[in-house]
């Protein structure tokens, strides 16, 4: 007996053991067929209201910030303020030390003595001169005189009304420079131009300051009773931005109040980061209570539209969207069987869409856009048509 005559019941026997399985199997799925496979995951066409919200990062800031600067140069002699103290307006903060400016009023006013006095020794010279004429005249008149002595006296008399008119003039200007060292004096105690709160002082006692070509900064009072709110709102969103509309956060410390203002200013000039595009939108809160403070990092809420009772839908169901402006969706009919439809849309709020035409009430919608989901199957579009018609 060869290898060939032994291996040959082998396989015969494996071959029926085959189509016992095979046919034991068979029975089983006809007596105990497969569950239908799940429907796909889909959403109801359903009438609802819709808050649509612009989501941005923000930044707080005093609604009213000044820089004070010293007018004049000098040595910081006092600081009569602390960082964070609430000061009104005209209260002294920054003493400088005065003895400079001082010295230029000693020299300003002896320089104005001065000329008072070489102008009231004109003015007597004058008055000499006029005697000069009259007595002149007289003597000319009872031909005691030559005219030319008469002319003489004309002249000499013109001339220091003249230079009187001069003198005069240096005065005016002295004064001025007077009045202008007694500016500067002034200038050395500096008050508050507001009332607010001291959130800056780059100086110290002891240091020179040089108000030569620029002002130093000698504090900054910021007004924080009202924070204004600098929200950076993306390209994308900008346009349903406008003047008027809510907008609001909420702190992310202690209980966590949601301060509320509406829209004031629409930055038009873009600013980039990266790539990346943004717009300033600004909204003014109260903060008299002082829980705010500059800088902060908020997350804004601004709510750009609302509509109540109006058809929507899951926002994931929404597919690609063609130059008309609609997007794909498919609908499901009551065998689950695939239907592609386009809908135009309106507001939304993150989870469900306003549709304004494509669909109705109670409609299903695959829960997938109709680029990722299976082909639909023969005569989806005869049906499709059908459903338009």
């Amino acid at each position: 007996m060869n290898l060939k005559t032994l291996i040959k019941p082998w396989w015969a026997k494996l071959l029926v053991a085959a189509a016992v399985g095979g046919a034991a199997w068979a029975g089983y799925r006809a007596v105990f067929p497969p569950p239908p496979p799940p429907p796909p995951p889909s959403g109801e066409v359903a009438k609802g209201d819709i808050l649509q919200i612009v989501q941005a990062a923000g930044v707080l800031q005093a609604k009213t910030k000044v820089d004070v600067g010293a007018q004049v140069s000098g040595q910081v002699q006092t600081l009569h303020v602390q960082l964070g103290q609430k000061v009104k307006k005209g209260e002294l903060l920054v003493s400088l030390d005065p003895e400079l400016a001082r010295n230029d009023v000693a020299r300003a006013e002896a320089a104005l003595l001065q000329q008072r006095a070489l102008l009231e020794a004109r003015r007597v010279d004058v008055q000499a001169a006029q005697r000069e004429l009259a007595r002149q005249q007289r003597l000319l008149a009872g031909q005691a005189s030559a005219a030319l002595e008469l002319e003489r006296a004309e002249n000499e008399l013109a001339k220091l009304e003249a230079d009187v008119r001069g003198q005069t003039a240096v005065q005016s200007r002295l004064q001025a420079d007077l009045a202008q060292a007694q500016l500067r004096l002034g200038y050395t105690r500096i008050s508050a131009p507001m009332d607010g709160t001291v959130v800056n002082i780059p100086v110290q006692v002891g240091q020179t300051v040089i108000a030569v070509q620029i002002t130093p900064v000698m504090l900054t009072l910021a007004d924080l009773d009202t924070i204004t709110v600098r929200t950076k709102v993306p390209e994308v969103d900008i346009q349903s931005v406008r003047v008027g509309q809510k907008a609001s956060f909420l702190t992310l410390s202690g209980e966590g109040q949601r301060y509320e203002g509406k829209v004031r200013v629409v930055q038009p000039v873009p600013e980039r980061s990266g790539n990346a595009v943004f717009y300033n939108v600004l909204f003014d809160v109260d903060n008299r209570d002082g829980k705010l403070f500059s800088e902060m990092t908020v997350q804004v809420d601004i709510e750009t539209g609302e509509a109540k009772g109006v058809l929507t839908m899951p926002m994931v169901a929404l597919g690609e969207r063609d130059k008309d402006g609609r997007f794909a969706v498919t609908k499901l009919d009551k065998d689950n069987k695939q239907l592609p439809a386009k809908v135009r849309t309106g507001l939304q709020d993150g989870a469900r869409v306003q549709v304004l035409e494509g669909v109705k009430a109670g409609d299903k919608v695959l829960l997938a856009p109709p680029s990722a989901a299976s082909a639909p199957g023969p005569g989806a579009s005869e049906a499709a048509s059908a459903a338009s018609r």
